[in-house]
């Protein structure tokens, strides 16, 4: 139990959130919302800045962070350790939102959901100094956000299947998390709460559709 709940802590990590999400939203939201007018290529490379700006910088800042001493492994299971972290990587997630939102109404909505992950990292970043909420639930939590708030503006039934798979997958990471004894329920509740609602609002009050 210990080995898979490992294997899923590294399989939803938070960095790969925004690579899963970007995928997700090309399979299954309206496509008059979301990529109509990018070709594949295009949505590649998009694919490909996303995971390199959310995923690859991370995680090489962490690995620098560790070869000088300052964190202790990649988990970053010390309270103390994250909020550099955290605040570097909204740095990085603001920087690809801005990014993203000079190239045009096209790449509106990826720019709000990614300035939206800023701004959830940059919570974590300052509820750190008070506790040690979940990253992994706060990061599924912000895609169920996202999906839940694009069915509210649209009714778009065929969301269902995504959100509810969203939930399971919160479920089983919040379990996983739980039993590593990295959190307690608290802080994955809080987490999930946090990740949802900045993301909802995201979409609900400053997605230009």
């Amino acid at each position: 139990m210990q080995k898979l709940s490992k294997v899923v802590s590294y399989v939803f990590h938070p960095v790969f959130i925004p690579t899963y999400l970007l995928i997700a939203l090309k399979i299954f939201a309206p496509l008059p919302v979301f990529f109509l007018f990018i070709s594949d290529k295009l949505f590649i490379a998009l694919l490909g800045l996303v995971t390199l700006y959310t995923a690859i910088i991370p995680l090489l800042f962490v690995y620098l962070q560790y070869r000088m001493g300052f964190v202790k492994d990649f988990t970053l299971n010390s309270q103390r350790e994250r909020p550099r972290v955290y605040l570097l990587t909204s740095g990085f997630f603001v920087a690809l939102s801005y990014f993203l939102y000079t190239k045009g109404s096209v790449f509106m909505p990826t720019a709000v959901i990614v300035a939206s992950m800023g701004v959830t990292i940059f919570g974590l970043f300052l509820f750190t100094f008070f506790d040690k909420i979940s990253a992994h639930t706060s990061g599924l939590g912000g895609v169920l956000g996202i999906f839940y708030g694009i069915f509210f503006r649209y009714g778009d039934i065929s969301l269902i299947p995504i959100i509810l798979l969203v939930l399971v997958l919160l479920g089983l990471v919040a379990t996983s998390r739980l039993y590593l004894g990295a959190h307690n329920l608290r802080q994955v509740i809080l987490g999930a709460i946090w990740g949802f609602v900045t993301s909802f609002v995201a979409v609900k009050y400053f997605m230009i559709l």
